[in-house]
């Protein structure tokens, strides 16, 4: 497992355990750590209640991904809100320099754009978190973590907003179908995909180095056996019947083909990502609304100024989903493309 993964199941755990009503004790540069659990917890865990710490197998609770540590504390979850709605009051607004912060911002091949206004307003941002798998002959995993601006259906790319210290708790709710956090679901599962697909890069990399070593292997195996077979019949003093010699060369070839489909099977990948929670964070921003005249067509485009990024936000491909800040329109609709989906 990898080093962040394992920092960040501690920091879970110790969390957890923490509103849980246990006193945990697990230094920050400490292997192993302590927690003296309540009874029910205990219960629940099906453990002791001095509970050591370890993401090691012999651990009474192994704080890995490999073992049963996320079926042990489901009953600890089980009243954990699925959906969290946080609140910033109020935050520093940019109003200055506007125009200028777009033109070196953004970049328009297509199309002429000029800032109309700009006006304060309530901007909800989801932060999905996603459990990502692939599976292959080998496993890789992670929590994947997606923010997407609910207004705009962009992606932000911000760190972790959620330890300003003006966040305000709203409510927490177990997110019924067709709550409106589902609405960006889509929209951040395609964002969470694309990141996967970068971060399982160089793991995808290794496991096809390894299929390609097995073909290899198997390859010269069965090449082997086909050339000493016809090296034997050609030390007979009576040549072989031939039919019964291009039988066993077939049947060498089949089991070939039979080993090699297994491998194939066997190095399949599988992705699985399965949406966890969500939290909802309403957020003050500032709106700044473009004209986008593209050949006679024209069409208003909102921006949004992050109060808490500080910065302008990337708009939408409304074609791919990928946020950009290079944009192409189209002809009537004047819909904002990527590069890549306008060709």
């Amino acid at each position: 497992m990898s080093e962040p993964l394992s920092g960040r199941l501690k920091d879970f755990a110790c969390r957890l355990l923490n509103r849980r009503g246990a006193l945990v004790d697990w230094p920050e540069t400490a292997q192993e750590g302590w927690a003296m659990l309540p009874a029910e917890v205990a219960a629940a865990l099906h453990c002791l209640e001095i509970l050591p710490l370890s993401p090691q197998p012999s651990s009474p609770l192994p704080l890995n991904l490999s073992s049963d540590f996320l079926d042990r504390i489901e009953p600890l979850l089980a009243a954990e809100p699925a959906v969290v709605r946080l609140r910033l009051p109020s935050a520093y607004l940019k109003q200055s320099d506007l125009p200028a912060l777009v033109a070196r911002t953004f970049t328009w091949p297509n199309a002429r754009v000029r800032v109309q206004q700009t006006l304060p307003v309530q901007v909800e941002y989801h932060t999905w978190f996603f459990a990502a798998v692939l599976d292959s002959a080998d496993r890789w995993e992670d929590l994947v973590k997606v923010t997407i601006n609910a207004s705009s259906g962009a992606e932000v790319p911000w760190g972790d907003p959620f330890r300003h210290e003006l966040l305000q708790f709203q409510e927490a709710e177990p997110g019924p179908e067709g709550a409106p956090a589902t609405l960006t679901l889509r929209q951040a599962a395609r964002c969470a995909l694309r990141g996967v697909r970068e971060n399982t890069r160089t793991f995808v990399s290794r496991v096809e180095a390894r299929l390609d070593r097995d073909r290899r292997r198997l390859n010269e195996y069965y090449g082997a056996l086909l050339r000493e077979d016809r090296r034997r019949a050609s030390r007979h003093v009576r040549p072989p019947d031939p039919e019964q010699q291009k039988a066993r060369s077939q049947a060498v070839r089949l089991e070939l083909q039979r080993k090699l489909a297994e491998l194939q099977e066997r190095y399949a990948f599988r992705l699985t990502l399965s949406p966890l929670a969500v939290v909802q964070l309403d957020c003050p921003a500032l709106a700044v609304d473009c004209h986008v005249l593209r050949k006679t067509a024209s069409r208003t485009h909102r921006l949004f100024w992050n109060a808490l990024g500080k910065n302008l936000e990337p708009l939408a491909c409304r074609r791919c989903g990928r946020s950009t800040f290079t944009l192409m329109f189209t002809d009537e609709q004047v819909e904002s493309l990527c590069t890549a989906c306008h060709g």
